[in-house]
């Protein structure tokens, strides 16, 4: 669970949200969720309330100065996003020290990040969602500049750090939790190595492949889909969109904790119907399967080595990456029923 930055002062908050976006706080509560940012329900004296969030300036800046705009065009061609809100000089991010604030509408409702087991009605929704996205390319594709490049930045870090556990090295941040860490990965270190050999082999074929292009949330999992109290399904978070194949969202629901990989076909028969047939590889979902799994061990893993423990507790952290180490085993069990569901699919279709 998300904590409040240490030594922040909600003051200063309130006082940019009165002088940049014209809001008289009554009250600002923290929202104790998210990793890599924070978050606040401001609610003024007249019982109206918005979302605040700030992130690290390093982690948006220019490069992300096109969310805002994106989610404001995606609200525009109806694909349901909280509405973002300009301040009085009609921008959208504005700095408080190493941070920046955006505002967005307040949504009253849920996440769907606690909940056991989505319904088939909330999983039709999410597919009709996912298309939804998808199909706005063609009105959005100028304002969003990243192109999936099919890096894997993470790999040398991940390496060091998983050699410096074979070796017996000693790293960074508090030696209980690290220790632990080792205990954990050393055992399995054959694995990662071979699932790292795997995920370059997978990235090859994904870069080489020709595929449609389209806009990509990169994250619809339950914590950045809330269900409102009118019903309707919003989509949270846009500061990770780029321009990819269509897996890279889609291969969120080949098989997780929340959506089993026996109904992948029941979920692409409604995303198709939405949005239209299109071709998919398996290569493709193993290429993001491998990529997600490696990529989110690898930032526990140098978190929990340099003591960064702002986003959840050490014991939080290291059953996390126990959870990641467990699914690397089963993912080419996990691509071949994608197989099977893509190549039955194609077979029906002709």
């Amino acid at each position: 669970m998300r904590t409040e930055p240490d030594g922040f002062d909600k003051g200063s908050l309130i006082e940019l949200l009165h002088d940049r976006y014209l809001l008289e706080v009554a009250d600002l509560a923290f929202v104790p969720y998210g990793i890599d940012s924070w978050s606040y329900v401001a609610t003024d004296r007249h019982g109206n309330r918005c979302f605040v969030k700030l992130t690290q300036d390093e982690s948006t800046g220019v490069a992300t100065a096109w969310e805002m705009p994106l989610m404001a065009a995606l609200a525009a061609v109806a694909v349901p996003v909280p509405r973002p809100i300009a301040d009085r000089d009609g921008r959208y991010i504005n700095a408080l020290g190493h941070r920046h604030v955006r505002v967005l509408e307040y949504l009253q409702g849920h996440t769907l990040e606690h909940e056991a087991e989505w319904p088939d009605d909330i999983l039709a929704r999410v597919a009709e969602t996912v298309a939804r996205i998808h199909a706005s390319t063609s009105s959005v594709r100028q304002l969003v500049p990243r192109v999936e490049d099919f890096d894997l930045p993470f790999i040398p870090s991940l390496s060091e750090a998983l050699a410096a556990f074979e070796q017996g090295g000693r790293l960074r941040g508090d030696d209980t939790t690290v220790s632990t860490l080792g205990e954990m990965v050393v055992p399995r270190a054959r694995d990662i190595h071979a699932a790292i050999t795997r995920l370059q082999q997978l990235r090859d074929f994904a870069s080489d492949r020709h595929a449609d292009e389209v806009l990509c949330h990169t994250d619809i999992w339950g914590s950045n889909l809330m269900l409102a109290d009118d019903g309707v399904l919003h989509v949270l978070d846009w500061d990770g969109a780029l321009i990819g194949p269509p897996e890279r969202d889609l291969f969120m629901f080949a098989g997780t904790s929340f959506f089993p990989a026996a109904r992948l076909a029941w979920f692409l028969d409604r995303y198709d119907a939405v949005f239209r047939p299109t071709r998919l590889d398996a290569e493709a979902f193993g290429f993001y399967l491998y990529r997600r799994n490696l990529e989110d061990f690898a930032w526990f893993v140098a978190a929990i080595a340099q003591g960064r423990h702002e986003a959840m507790a050490p014991d939080a952290m290291l059953a996390i990456a126990a959870d990641l180490l467990s699914e690397i085993r089963p993912m080419e069990t996990q691509i071949d029923r994608v197989r099977e569901v893509l190549t039955a699919r194609r077979g029906a279709d002709r």
